[in-house]
């Protein structure tokens, strides 16, 4: 039998600081009923199609560098850092606000036997190339 997607959406994380390293713990995207009224928890099962980085603080040509890991700790990568489109150049700049868009594609599962992982979340980690910029974050589903 083929599963039909019958709801979609995106998850949130608010207002992140990031630099040339890695955030030491993840981004939890995830539901944000203060700042993103529309968003959900991360379904635990899901095709994951994209990330949008809403950046201020950009400096021209500032690269940033992502990838979605299960667990806060970064140590479960379900994307890589290394491969193509893992980082990318501001697709739209304007003064120091700049956006940033990842094509994703991948299927997610849930899978509470891995540690600091939590139902509802999955977590982003991301740097710069050279500076530092504070950015929202949304990765879009359908589950």
């Amino acid at each position: 039998m083929i599963k039909e997607f019958t709801k979609y959406g995106y998850s949130y994380a608010h207002n992140n600081s990031i630099g040339t390293s890695y955030n030491a713990t993840g981004f939890a995207l995830t539901r944000d009923a203060t700042n993103s009224p529309r968003s959900s928890n991360f379904p635990d099962d899901c095709y994951v199609g994209s990330i949008e980085l809403e950046a201020t603080g950009v400096a021209l040509g500032e690269n940033v560098q992502i990838y979605l890991a299960r667990d806060s700790e970064g140590l479960v990568p379900i994307t890589s850092a290394t491969l193509g489109g893992s980082t990318q150049s501001p697709t739209i700049r304007t003064g120091t606000s700049g956006g940033y868009s990842y094509t994703i594609g991948k299927d997610y599962h849930f899978d509470d036997s891995v540690s600091n992982t939590e139902s509802g979340k999955i977590f982003l980690f991301a740097r710069t190339t050279s500076g530092s910029c504070i950015f929202n974050a949304r990765v879009n589903w359908r589950s």
